[in-house]
């Protein structure tokens, strides 16, 4: 698919169908979220792919979003800390946090390349997930991901973005208009 149309067609999907994908489309998608830039070319993100219908209903639970309950698989992205605090002191959990989005992001447009969907969610209740799924103090959960097929193709629409009018500044705060840079030649300082 055309990249442009897979950014178009990437929207949150929350109806999936009972046709599970294949095992390796999954780890396709996560090979995908590894090419993500990553701080200091640190790989800190960990994935716990889940199948198991009971535990993705306890997921959903933790979650408080019943649709999670549809999905035949749910990615659970975790980060390791540890080695990036030691790099980045104060600034690694930000670091962590645009690692992380730029993962969830690719994993997210793969996922419509593929013909499949998925939708972001970042809220749960983090010791139910711990718990659950057995995660080790000093990881971090960050974010959960059902994925499968959507239930009826191509019904989820991306929902009406706004425009850029007042958000889209040249040089400097709040300049909405672009003036081409003159260009300096050599001699000319």
């Amino acid at each position: 698919m055309d990249f442009d149309n897979v950014i178009k067609k990437r929207a949150s999907v929350r109806k999936f169908s009972s046709k599970k994908p294949k095992p390796e489309h999954i780890t396709e998608l996560i090979e995908t979220a590894n090419l993500a830039p990553s701080p200091g070319n640190l790989y800190l993100l960990m994935y716990i792919v889940v199948e198991n219908p009971e535990t993705i209903s306890k997921i959903a639970d933790a979650c408080q979003q019943e649709f999670i309950k549809q999905a035949p698989y749910v990615i659970v992205i975790c980060s390791n800390p540890k080695q990036i605090k030691t790099m980045y002191d104060t600034r690694a959990d930000k670091y962590i946090k645009h690692h992380t989005g730029a993962a969830v992001e690719n994993i997210l447009l793969k996922a419509v390349d593929m013909g499949m969907g998925s939708c972001w969610v970042g809220a749960f209740s983090e010791p139910t997930l711990r718990n659950l799924l057995k995660i080790q103090d000093g990881i971090n959960l960050e974010v959960v991901l059902p994925i499968g097929y959507e239930l009826i193709k191509g019904k989820t629409k991306q929902r009406h973005k706004f425009s850029l009018v007042n958000r889209l500044f040249f040089e400097t705060w709040k300049n909405r208009f672009y003036k081409p840079i003159k260009k300096i030649r050599r001699g000319d300082v």
